[in-house]
């Protein structure tokens, strides 16, 4: 019979309780076998992301266009060469034919690769994508505005293909935008990088961290108020992209003059903060 009604057996699943601490120690277990394999996965990854990106594919089809300019064209040359030696020496016509001919074989590829190089090389890049950027720890002042960062530049690189397709915006204008976000992208980084530094030596010295606490807060605010400017610029650009932005060109003008407005303040912003930042 079953053991059901038996008031007194204890039953075979029954075990003791995991203690709080056991759990933890194993779930910081889980978790630091998942940064490993974040870590060792995170480089395949992101090679995978370069080789797609638009602007590595233009910038290797550009290569190997001119690559082929360059063989088909010294291999013409070579033919050309050594056809008009051989009839400098009285050989046969066949040869003289049959080299000339072979040097055409070789110049059409040539030419036609010399054009299509010209061509790759007179249109613009696409915009890069954006680098997968390392966080700030958690719990630093740098964290919030990083993360904040990072979203932007995915929007904006978003934006910039679309006004870049849509032909709202010159492409010089389109390049100008995203030169003067990568540089102050780079100008937010390295606040960031003094806001984790500083954290640091305060974590170790109790001393400093009497000292450097004013100092973390004021460069976060900095960080902070940069990031803002950044999403005034992807701000602008989206209006760029909204419906009714290619309806009347006075409308469409405003929204250019607020994007370049937008680039104009955030590199300003950056230049001084280049300099802010020099002893």
């Amino acid at each position: 019979m079953s053991g059901h009604g038996d008031p007194h057996r204890r039953p075979l699943w029954h075990e003791r309780p995991a203690a709080p601490a056991e759990v933890g120690r194993a779930a910081d277990l889980v978790r630091a076998r998942a940064r490993g394999v974040v870590d060792v996965t995170r480089p395949f990854l992101d090679a995978a992301k370069s080789w797609n990106d638009p602007r590595k594919k233009a910038e290797r089809r550009i290569r190997r266009t001119r690559r082929r300019a360059t063989l088909f064209g010294a291999a013409s040359g070579s033919m050309g060469v050594a056809t008009v030696t051989v009839a400098a020496t009285s050989a046969p016509d066949w040869i003289v034919v049959g080299g000339s001919g072979t040097t055409v074989l070789f110049a059409v590829p040539a030419v036609a690769a010399a054009a299509a190089y010209r061509r790759l090389r007179a249109q613009p890049l696409p915009a890069a994508t954006p680098v997968r950027r390392a966080l700030p720890p958690v719990g630093s002042a740098a964290r919030e505005p990083i993360e904040r960062l990072a979203a932007a530049e995915r929007s904006l690189h978003e934006l910039t293909g679309i006004l870049a397709r849509s032909g709202a915006v010159a492409a010089d204008d389109v390049h100008d935008t995203t030169r003067i976000a990568a540089a102050a992208s780079a100008a937010l980084t390295e606040v960031a990088h003094d806001i984790v530094a500083m954290e640091r030596a305060a974590l170790g010295s109790p001393a400093a961290a009497v000292h450097l606490s004013g100092s973390i807060g004021s460069t976060a605010a900095r960080l902070t108020d940069g990031v803002h400017q950044f999403d005034g610029l992807v701000a602008a650009a989206a209006l760029l992209t909204a419906p009714g932005s290619s309806g009347s060109l006075t409308a469409l003008d405003a929204r250019r003059d607020a994007l370049q407005f937008a680039s104009d303040r955030l590199e300003g912003w950056a230049f001084g903060l280049e300099h802010l930042q020099k002893p």
